[in-house]
């Protein structure tokens, strides 16, 4: 299953609220432009219009019957409904099945990894039901089938309304899904057993997200429409005001190099490693970490920042009181080592199967200075990772005076200590220097002001979107170009731009190093904050400008002139080819939209 358009070699929304569209302008020029020579049809597609509920807020495709094709489910309030695609297309006349959530705080996820009567892993909705139990339906000839409970009596958290928790995960890599269950500052792990029983729960410490949604409609009226920056976005009150819960991300990896994935929860206080159980046997992670760092007893021993011992000649001297954890194999043999900074202190502490000591560390390294930073990356290209670490130079109280009318630089300095196997060399072998220079602060606070006139006065945003369509006119265009299709909504029509758009570049491991253009040659770098500032600009429309005064390939015409509208591409039959899917208008009585779908002749 898939959310719609979450497609990696797409730019589109993983999944979308339809609140919150706006009017689309539209483009006058490219409209009656895109209007002469092009096409009006799409080979191999056919239309599908649909109306759903007012209240709709969320649209998901997932493969809910097994037939290989993906269906829709849409969600008003705690109403999950399921319009499934049969070769013939879609039928949205009326859901096919139905379900009312019950409970006031419900969290819900998707899974195909639950087994159904025939011992076949068949497709469900899960929720979290007021925090205390999870119920479970499947789809049996395209109908819900009455819940079935998968845990209850729980102790979890969840604020009021409904929405989705990503709460069914498969922790331990065994191709089982298990469930992560909120609670008060922690997370209870529940890990399946090959019998669908669970183990007794795990406590994990987690830093959970409670996101309260308060956005004012938009003061500008702008034209934004499918904008993933929610900034942008014009939000009705009376539909977007809430809470929601967002479990984090759990790093599961294999930490100690024996093939099986273990469990690591970062968090502001602590640093918890669950190494997984050596045999097999018995509860897959033990009730308490194999290895901990306590980063409260870090900060208390560094002490706390106080303002009347601030050192008024070296105010970078606060830096002092940072640290931080590097959990990563330093020296090749598969583990995880521990790298610990506190202050210009550096500490290595070298990684076991049966984890890590702390009483004794390998190798200590200090610098004098006020360090920033430290990371591991190769710099001499023998395969291991070297230490650099980062200093800034003093800066006082005068400076900073002194700059708010003049220009400054700052000189933050690198040095890499090489690999040599179990330990860093003692000194470094390399320097590196970037100056950072910037201009006094009245004129960074007058450009800061310009790029925000810019914003403001910005044009419309055009929904756009990159598709990979079924047309024998993509591959003649630019025949072997691994090029992307763009779709743009404009008015009363979609006007389609065959190869159009190149694949966009993979961004670079270290965006840092890249930014300052890294040379191993090299040791001197510049960083002009001025002409940064000079030169950014607010890049609207970036697809549609790549293809101004070009002539549309194909121009399909709506019922109606798109309203509030929005476009998104995904493939929904699985064929590789994507579908369209075209919203016109959330209006007070319904959600409208058009649907391309592929695969007819």
């Amino acid at each position: 299953m898939k959310w719609l358009a979450a497609r990696p070699r797409h730019q589109t929304a993983g999944y979308f609220a339809l609140t919150g569209l706006l009017l689309c302008q539209g483009l006058p020029a490219l409209n009656a432009q895109a209007q002469t020579g092009a096409s009006s049809s799409l080979p191999g597609y056919r239309q599908f219009a649909f109306i759903l509920a007012a209240d709709t807020e969320r649209m998901l495709v997932a493969d809910a019957d097994g037939d290989g094709l993906d269906d829709m489910m849409t969600f008003a309030g705690n109403t999950i409904s399921l319009y499934f695609q049969t070769p013939a297309g879609f039928d949205f006349s009326a859901p096919g099945t139905q379900l009312s959530l019950p409970g006031n705080a419900v969290g819900w996820d998707i899974s195909d990894n639950y087994a159904s009567e025939t011992n076949n892993k068949a497709w469900s909705l899960i929720a979290l039901i007021d925090g205390n139990r999870i119920l479970r339906w499947q789809v049996e000839d395209r109908q819900f089938v009455e819940a079935t409970a998968l845990l209850s009596g729980l102790t979890g958290f969840l604020g009021q309304g409904v929405y989705r928790l990503n709460f069914s995960r498969d922790i331990n890599d065994d191709g089982l899904d298990d469930l992560i269950i909120p609670g008060a500052g922690q997370l209870s792990l529940h890990i399946r057993n090959a019998d669908d029983s669970y183990q007794q729960p795990l406590a994990i410490s987690s830093d959970m997200q409670l996101r309260t949604i308060l956005t004012p409609d938009n003061p500008r009226n702008l034209g934004v429409i499918g904008a993933d920056n929610r900034r942008q976005q014009a939000v009705d009150l009376t539909r977007d005001v809430g809470q929601s819960l967002r479990i984090p991300l759990l790093a599961l990896r294999d930490v100690n190099g024996d093939g099986r994935p273990d469990l690591v929860s970062d968090t502001d206080q602590r640093f918890d490693v669950f190494l997984a159980s050596p045999d097999g046997s018995g509860d897959y992670f033990s009730a308490t970490p194999d290895y901990s760092i306590d980063r409260t007893a870090i900060r208390e021993r560094l002490g706390e920042f106080d303002v009347d011992q601030l050192d008024f000649a070296n105010l970078t001297g606060v830096l002092a009181l940072t640290h931080e954890e590097i959990l990563q194999d330093m020296n090749g043999d598969g583990i995880d080592d521990m790298i610990l900074r506190e202050g210009g202190r550096v500490a290595l502490h070298l990684g076991s199967a049966d984890g890590i000591e702390f009483d004794q560390a390998d190798q200590i390294l200090r610098s004098g200075g006020n360090v920033l930073s430290v990371f591991l990356q190769d710099e001499n290209d023998d395969g291991q990772p070297d230490l650099w670490l980062w200093r800034v130079e003093q800066i006082s109280l005068g400076d900073v005076f002194l700059w708010l009318a003049i220009s400054g630089t700052i000189n933050i300095e690198a040095f890499v200590y090489p690999n040599e196997g179990n330990a860093f060399a003692r000194r470094p072998a390399r320097r590196i220097t970037v100056a950072l220079r910037f201009p006094s602060a009245v004129r960074m606070i007058s450009s800061v002001e310009e790029v925000r006139d810019r914003a403001r006065s910005t044009e419309t945003i055009v929904p756009t979107s990159r598709a990979l369509l079924a047309a024998e006119q993509a591959a003649a265009a630019q025949p072997g170009a691994a090029m992307a299709d763009l779709l743009v909504l404009l008015d009363d029509q979609v006007n389609v731009f065959y190869s159009a758009l190149a694949p966009e570049s993979e961004i670079d491991d270290d965006r840092f190093l890249a930014s300052i253009g890294y040379q191993r040659t090299r040791d001197d770098y510049e960083i002009d904050v001025r002409r940064i500032i000079d030169e950014f600009d607010i890049e609207i429309n970036r697809d549609l400008n790549a293809v101004s005064g070009q002539q549309a390939d194909v121009s399909l015409t709506l019922p109606r002139e798109a309203q509030r509208g929005d476009i998104i591409a995904t493939d929904l039959n699985n064929n590789g080819n994507d579908d369209i899917v075209v919203f016109l208008e959330r209006s007070q009585t319904a959600v409208t939209g058009v649907l391309w779908l592929s695969g007819f002749d």
